[in-house]
């Protein structure tokens, strides 16, 4: 059975629909998504009418459809199955409510949104979506500082002895996509130091994301510190030479070639040993991405590149 982000027109036609129906439980459990393929299949199912579907499995993928079309840039669309939800749930439903958020959110109704999210964080103080989705609305104002405060600072959680939480000192344990987007608002805000803090903190929920390894050592750049983004965007690679890592290959050779350059023009000398390095690694990122550019009509003018810089 394929992977949901892979498949086909082709692979719908092999499927059977408990093959679609776990595709789509597997998306729903998952932390990775893929919206396209999620409306693609699910409509498909759905085509063939809602035999062998519990009704609570039933109502999941009308959830998922809804979600998928938001994502999508379809927010009338997605009204249906607001309604549909509605109709079963009711409209003061917790998860109701937050797909209602979402829909304001899509349409561009922001403080609507965070009216919404607001009623069910009141209601509700452990939902954790609807404080995600409340810095989700600030940060689509341009209010990057309270985007951060409401995951970061604020106390949002109180206990039952009266005692009050931020959202991290409750989630801490599970929280690798706040990370990354508090890493990302602190870049937004130009800072480098906490930018760099929470992906260090993300990367150790995925020690073996290549990703990581190469935010890193874009924020480095930014910093200076060419010696770490050699180190990180090496790294990064000797997780990941497809060429959906070009960018650490690029990166790597265009580092290592600022640092040779400096060390030509004595900004910054090196020793033997570490020029000889600078070079091995240089050497090894172009081979990286001519493998990757292999038959493709970039390759000449990563060539050209190549001969004129190094």
């Amino acid at each position: 059975m394929p992977l949901l982000h892979s498949v086909t027109p082709l692979d719908l036609k092999q499927l059977s629909r408990q093959q679609k129906v776990e595709l789509l439980h597997q998306n729903r459990t998952g932390m990775y998504h893929n919206a396209n393929a999620v409306l693609f299949l699910a409509t498909d199912l759905l085509a063939g009418g809602s035999t062998g579907l519990s009704t609570v499995e039933l109502y999941e993928v009308y959830d998922q459809i809804l979600v998928a079309l938001l994502e999508c840039g379809r927010a009338a669309h997605a009204r249906r199955y607001l309604n549909l939800l509605k109709k079963k749930f009711g409209h003061k439903s917790t998860r109701v409510m937050l797909r209602h958020g979402m829909c304001l959110e899509a349409e561009g109704s922001l403080e609507e949104a965070k009216a919404v999210y607001d009623a069910v964080h009141k209601a509700s103080p452990t939902n954790d979506f609807a404080i995600k989705r409340l810095s989700a609305v600030y940060k689509g104002q341009g209010d990057y500082q309270a985007a951060i405060n409401i995951l970061e600072k604020d106390k949002v959680f109180t206990d039952e002895e009266g005692q009050s939480y931020t959202f991290l000192e409750v989630h801490r344990g599970n929280a690798l996509l706040v990370y990354k987007e508090l890493s990302n608002l602190y870049y937004l805000i130009g800072n480098l130091d906490k930018a760099i803090e929470y992906i260090e903190e993300a990367s150790l929920f995925e020690a073996n994301s290549y990703f990581f390894h190469t935010r890193l050592a874009e924020l480095y750049y930014m910093k200076k510190d060419l010696r770490r983004v050699v180190v990180e965007y090496s790294q990064s690679l000797i997780l990941n030479q497809k060429p959906n890592n070009s960018r650490s290959a690029y990166g790597l050779c265009l580092v290592v070639n600022e640092i040779l350059k400096n060390h030509q023009s004595g900004v910054q000398r090196l020793d033997e040993e570490e020029e000889t390095q600078m070079r091995e690694l240089r050497d090894m990122a172009a081979d990286t991405l001519r493998c990757m550019y292999a038959g493709s009509p970039t390759l000449s003018h990563l060539e050209a590149f190549f001969q004129r810089e190094f």
